[in-house]
């Protein structure tokens, strides 16, 4: 079991250096990873930070620390330029890099603000196709590539990824079965649960009915769950059930009205709540 933050990065936290402190401050008190949301827009008068310019900052003041954008709506980038981006920062990480992604949504008008499509199909289609551009310009090969939504005829791009592969995390929103199968095809699913915020710890026939569809978890496959441990009355006890039905990630879960930053910072530099799992 590994343990991560999941940090929205408004407000205090749209300041990259506050958030690279509040990462060493997490690789100081033993968290394995921290994971920011990558959004352009948020309520009206939110400062929001750009997610992996970020995490760049975060590459280089820390040593061990994975990192991630959860998610990167592939559908708002261009695959082209996210590649190089991935590269980059995998390098600049040496090999740290996890890469969410998911088709996003409308909720703050992040594609219709700005004249982009809204139909979840024609977004999924632009996902799809993008992963598997994000992965033939992994490859270091040339890249002759027709789709519905996107047609590259390039020559190689170099340098690859250090990772071979780059984990690629898919999201989705549970019980939605095409995120789940998309998942399938890459190295971990990342569900997300309806119900309150804080979240708390998802049902075991849920976890249950997903692992039966998923490659098997622990084995270069993750299964990824946002939980407020910090809040269980036995996070010991939760970290070890989740173990037992395939979770192999607990990302430490901070939504974006709250807890005060102060509170924040004092979970983290606590330490994972079930971190003897």
């Amino acid at each position: 079991m590994q343990f991560g933050i999941f940090l929205p990065p408004f407000h205090e936290f749209a300041d990259p250096r506050v958030v690279v402190e509040l990462a060493t401050s997490a690789e100081r008190a033993g968290w394995d990873g921290i994971f920011l949301w990558d959004h352009m827009l948020s309520e009206p008068g939110f400062r929001v930070a750009d997610a992996w310019i970020t995490m760049a900052a975060i590459a280089s003041a820390t040593e061990r620390l994975r990192m991630g954008a959860m998610v990167t709506p592939l559908a708002r980038r261009r695959p082209w330029v996210l590649a190089r981006q991935i590269a980059t920062l995998d390098h600049l990480s040496s090999g740290r890099l996890i890469v969410g992604v998911g088709l996003g949504d409308d909720g703050w008008h992040e594609f219709s603000a700005f004249g982009e499509r809204i139909d979840p199909r024609g977004r999924a289609n632009q996902l799809d196709e993008a992963l598997e551009l994000l992965g033939l310009f992994a490859s270091g090969e040339p890249v002759d590539f027709v789709g519905d939504e996107y047609q590259v005829h390039s020559p190689p791009f170099l340098p690859r990824p250090l990772q071979r592969p780059v984990p690629i995390w898919v999201a989705g929103r549970w019980p939605n079965q095409p995120p789940l199968l998309r998942a399938k095809r890459y190295q971990g699913f990342f569900p997300i649960f309806a119900g309150p915020e804080p979240p708390t710890i998802p049902a075991q026939s849920d976890l249950d009915a997903i692992t039966r569809q998923l490659p098997q978890t622990g084995t270069g496959y993750d299964l990824v769950i946002r939980y407020a441990m910090s809040l269980a009355a036995d996070p010991v006890h939760d970290a070890t059930l989740l173990a037992q039905v395939g979770v192999t990630w607990i990302l430490e879960s901070f939504g974006a009205f709250g807890p005060e930053p102060e509170i924040i910072r004092e979970v983290v530099a606590a330490g994972p709540a079930g971190k003897r799992v």
